[in-house]
């Protein structure tokens, strides 16, 4: 049976009727920010961000979607290790919100019970979440989405590299769809500010990925993206060590709609990402997702050993039937030195699948998080002490998320439900 828009509405403004023990409301949209050395553009990040979500809640309340007496939306910061100022400014940041946000419901509380409720609530809510070392991007992205309690979650960089200013019209399709559109995606037009042998050298691997690889990513794509509860439950559900996020945004699938925009180099010079870097992270991608590199090292050895038998039948020929010598000990070394480099690169490629099989079954927590004092809300903890980022974390989080029970099928929400138990009781939460 399905639930109807407005009993989705009621849950959204008042929670604790589908669990009286929930008492904090949800809020509507999470936005979930990776960090890494980004003390120059954080509060900068921080003013746009705001800016940006307060003229957002006009959208909201058009489609009477703003939780009562709650924040409307929460900033998900996840510090992947950073070696600068980061943590400490992430840090700022969450006590200046905290009062900005009390005086702002001090000044604008309603003076008559007729005032509505909404005219004096919080808007936003941070919570700040850091690693105990680098664990790379994709980790903090993992991070982030387990975190995340919106039925909208946002990923965006804190390095300023794409526009805030999209998110507006990223919500409005969301919600104009009622939700069927699951992803509104980010996509650059343009590679200004990049250089021209970077530029090819990144769409050489959008080519080279969607060729070998059933999974296909445009170029051009970015991580920048509004996705629905549905897909971030969907994302939460594969368990992959090495993670290659574009793909597994992709891989998914659900209706997806995407905003193309003109990329103006004038948040930051440059990315934070070296050429080894993005290297590293292209090798991943084509191996996470594609076997075709394997079945390459199949045909290119089957192809050298025809060669070399038909080679060696023409030679055998050649001297019964006319007598030429066999070339001596120059052609030789150079058809060793080549099958040899041959043979090293194929078992390159072998290894790089055999290296993620064995990183995969040691069950290696993906990130593991400090133990710190940290001043977010109880609904944004974990219980305290050190979280491994491991599969256990999306249990909890699938515990959390049932409880909340906030979906537009209701059967949907009862085989969630079901799913979140079976993985409690297998990794032995209680």
């Amino acid at each position: 049976m399905m639930l109807g828009a407005s009993h989705f509405v009621s849950l959204l403004m008042n929670p604790s009727q589908e669990n009286p023990a929930y008492k904090n409301p949800l809020p509507i949209i999470s936005i979930v920010v990776p960090c890494y050395n980004e003390e120059v553009s954080l509060p900068r990040f921080y003013d746009e961000i705001t800016k940006t979500m307060h003229e957002t809640k006009s959208l909201l309340a058009s489609h009477n979607l703003l939780p009562k007496n709650a924040p409307f939306y929460e900033l998900i910061f996840v510090n992947d290790g950073s070696k600068d100022r980061t943590l400490e400014i992430l840090d700022s940041l969450q006590s200046k919100n905290e009062g900005l946000q009390n005086a702002a419901l001090q000044n604008n509380a309603p003076k008559s019970e007729n005032l509505g409720a909404q005219s004096a609530q919080k808007e936003c809510e941070i919570g700040v979440f850091s690693f105990s070392r680098n664990f790379g991007k994709e980790a903090a992205i993992l991070a982030g989405l387990q975190k995340a309690r919106g039925e909208g979650v946002i990923l965006l960089d804190a390095d300023l590299q794409d526009p805030p200013n999209l998110i507006p019209q990223m919500i409005k399709i969301w919600l104009d769809s009622k939700r069927e559109i699951k992803v509104i995606y980010a996509r650059r037009t343009t590679r200004a500010g990049e250089s021209k042998i970077r530029a090819a050298l990144s769409e050489a691997f959008y080519k080279l990925s969607n060729w070998i690889s059933e999974v296909k990513i445009e170029s051009g794509v970015r991580d920048f993206r509004l996705m629905d509860r549905e897909v971030i439950d969907a994302l939460l559900e594969m368990k992959e060590y090495h993670r290659f996020s574009k793909a597994m945004f992709a891989w998914v699938g659900f209706k997806r709609e995407c905003l193309e925009y003109e990329y103006i180099p004038h948040f930051k010079e440059s990315s934070s990402w070296s050429f080894w870097k993005l290297f590293k992270y292209a090798i991943e991608g084509i191996v996470s997702f594609s076997t075709m590199p394997l079945r390459i090292a199949f045909v290119i050895g089957a192809l050298i050993s025809v060669f070399a038998v038909l080679y060696g039948i023409y030679r055998i020929i050649d001297t019964i039937m006319y007598g030429n010598p066999v070339p001596g000990y120059p052609s030789l070394i150079v058809v060793i030195t080549f099958i040899g480099g041959i043979q090293l690169m194929l078992l390159g490629v072998i290894g790089e699948y055999i290296a993620r099989i064995y990183e995969q079954v040691k069950m290696r927590p993906i990130y593991i998080l400090e133990s710190r004092a940290r001043k977010n809300s109880a609904s944004l903890k974990n219980g305290g002490g050190a979280v491994a980022g491991s599969n256990a974390d999306s249990s909890s989080h699938c515990e959390e998320r049932s409880d909340k029970a906030i979906h537009k099928n209701a059967e949907s929400a009862l085989d969630s439900d079901s799913h979140c138990e079976r993985n409690a009781v297998e990794r032995g939460n209680p």
